[in-house]
């Protein structure tokens, strides 16, 4: 019994910090994610825009292609407040825009559940629920992570990208 009231008294500084860290969570405290960032892995190069906009809101783009140039996808991006909450929306189309990949009304939404100065997590919702993603920026370099469930099978994606501008 002792052991488990020692253990509840241990974890009760970080279940407090956790919803501190997202309820801290602003879009001026993401506006380090400005710029052009370029991906040079050498089996799908692509890159990753993100700008300001008048309110305060940040769009995103970002596209990626193959070896030889041919376009693989393109990603429209948003991260605004929903419900209080900074949320990030995506939306993926095939490399010519012929053909999305999500349902019209139901694009991939993600929720921000840690901000520090230079790095973000978005935790999944909906259909996504489980998966993460994370952004972390040291001077001109910007690192993505994506822990995705294709299928239900855990599908990792890192991304190492360098500014190219603003």
């Amino acid at each position: 019994m002792k052991r488990r009231w020692f253990r509840a008294v241990l974890l009760l500084p970080l279940m407090a910090s956790a919803p501190a860290r997202a309820a801290d969570c602003t879009l001026d405290a993401l506006h380090w994610l400005q710029g052009a960032w370029r991906n040079t892995a050498i089996d799908s190069p692509g890159e990753e825009r993100w700008v300001l906009l008048p309110g305060g809101a940040l769009a995103g783009s970002a596209w990626e292609t193959s070896k030889d140039g041919a376009p693989r996808f393109i990603e429209a991006l948003s991260l605004s407040l929903a419900n209080g909450r900074v949320t990030l929306r995506m939306r993926h189309f095939d490399g010519t825009l012929a053909r999305a990949w999500e349902d019209k009304s139901a694009p991939v939404t993600f929720v921000a559940t840690r901000c520090g100065p230079g790095d973000v997590a978005f935790e999944g919702q909906g259909a996504h629920a489980g998966e993460r993603i994370t952004y972390a920026r040291t001077k001109d370099r910007l690192s993505f992570v994506g822990e995705f469930l294709h299928k239900g099978k855990p599908h990792r994606v890192d991304l190492e990208m360098s500014r190219t501008g603003d």
